[in-house]
């Protein structure tokens, strides 16, 4: 398929009935992650301890979390696609190892982060719709790049290609996604607000825990709905 090489070295019982129905991508997820989790979260943890520096030093906390979400993130969350996607082929995963796959990868990590960003947004300007459509077709680019071993322009157009006649279905799993975890994260705060009197203080903490508490889940799912789709794409034109 033009734009996008199709691969076939997946793990068969990982990526078996392949779907982008979210239940059963999310349901998939809790089943694979558990061996994991721990790394996952090693990679998850700078953003809750970025957190706790915001609260206790504001200014110092903005700047380092913008520097953090411009230049890290992206280059750990290319580590942890890769981590995830090794486990997924019944490989042995190794944290450090995947830390140096995802350097090696880090200037198109970043700069399609950027890219992406930038295009979301000048898109946006015309109406909200447009940025979200730009938004979805370019969501799978760190798993191009990370995966896929693509550049990046290329890393953003394997993704746009990749979305492409499937628009709707990836929008889904990605608002249904958000929807759950979301709300998975409101019940634990509200849960600790009910027990516990933390102050406000405590419950920004707890808001903060939770959210990385869930992003190893998140990382699963993306890479098994990247997977799912190149799957459904490769069936497509076959």
């Amino acid at each position: 398929m033009k734009g996008v090489d199709l691969v076939a070295h997946e793990d068969p019982s990982a990526m078996q009935n392949a779907t982008l129905s979210p239940i059963p991508l999310l349901r998939r997820s809790f089943e694979l992650v558990g061996p994991i989790y721990w790394p996952l979260l090693i990679l998850a943890s700078p953003g809750f301890i970025l957190a706790i520096v915001t609260e206790l030093t504001p200014l110092l906390g903005g700047i380092l979390q913008r520097a953090y979400g411009i230049v890290v993130a992206p280059i750990l969350g290319g580590a942890a696609l890769w981590l995830v996607d090794q486990h997924l082929k019944r490989q042995a995963p190794l944290l450090g190892n995947s830390l140096n796959r995802a350097v090696s990868k880090a200037v198109p990590l970043v700069l399609s982060t950027l890219l992406a960003a930038l295009l979301s947004c000048l898109a946006s300007i015309f109406l909200i719709i447009p940025g979200i459509y730009v938004g979805v077709k370019l969501a799978l680019t760190p798993c191009a790049i990370a995966l896929e071993n693509q550049g990046t322009t290329g890393g953003l157009r394997y993704s746009w290609n990749l979305v492409k006649g499937r628009w709707w279905g990836v929008f889904w799993a990605l608002l249904v996604l958000g929807l759950i975890l979301g709300f998975a994260g409101v019940l634990i705060v509200g849960f600790v607000i009910v027990v516990a009197d933390v102050g406000d203080f405590g419950v920004r903490m707890v808001a903060a825990a939770a959210a990385t508490a869930v992003v190893p889940i998140f990382w699963v799912y993306v890479v098994l709905l990247f997977r799912s789709l190149q799957r459904l794409k490769g069936q497509a034109a076959s």
